[in-house]
């Protein structure tokens, strides 16, 4: 169950009625995202944190990248189908979407 209402996004439809998502539902949909790029290494457990009127979200990823190819366009794929995961669950895009990037993975190494 829900522990408080910060864990929670109300999504408005135009048909009179909301629906809730759970933030962890969202969580989960996140991690797929990132699991499923092989090039990005999920340093610790993404952060999120819902607006005040529970309608929207700010997202933090702390990542590494496993090979650095082409940094600019991983990137860009991350954000853009991160932004499509959370759009198909709560009809909006994340208001923010904070990518921190803590270097290559094998950087020691080079």
């Amino acid at each position: 169950m829900l522990n408080k209402e910060s864990d929670i996004i109300k999504v408005n439809t135009k048909m009179n009625f909301c629906y809730y998502v759970e933030k962890e539902v969202i969580l989960e949909a996140i991690k797929d995202v990132i699991n499923t790029n092989e090039n990005i290494l999920l340093m610790k457990e993404p952060e999120i944190v819902v607006n005040k009127n529970l309608s929207n979200l700010t997202i933090s990823i702390d990542l590494k990248i496993k090979k650095l190819m082409n940094f600019c366009l991983s990137t860009k794929e991350l954000i853009f189908l991160i932004e499509q995961k959370v759009f198909s669950l709560i009809n909006n895009k994340p208001t923010n979407i904070n990518l921190v990037f803590h270097g290559l993975e094998n950087e020691d190494k080079l």
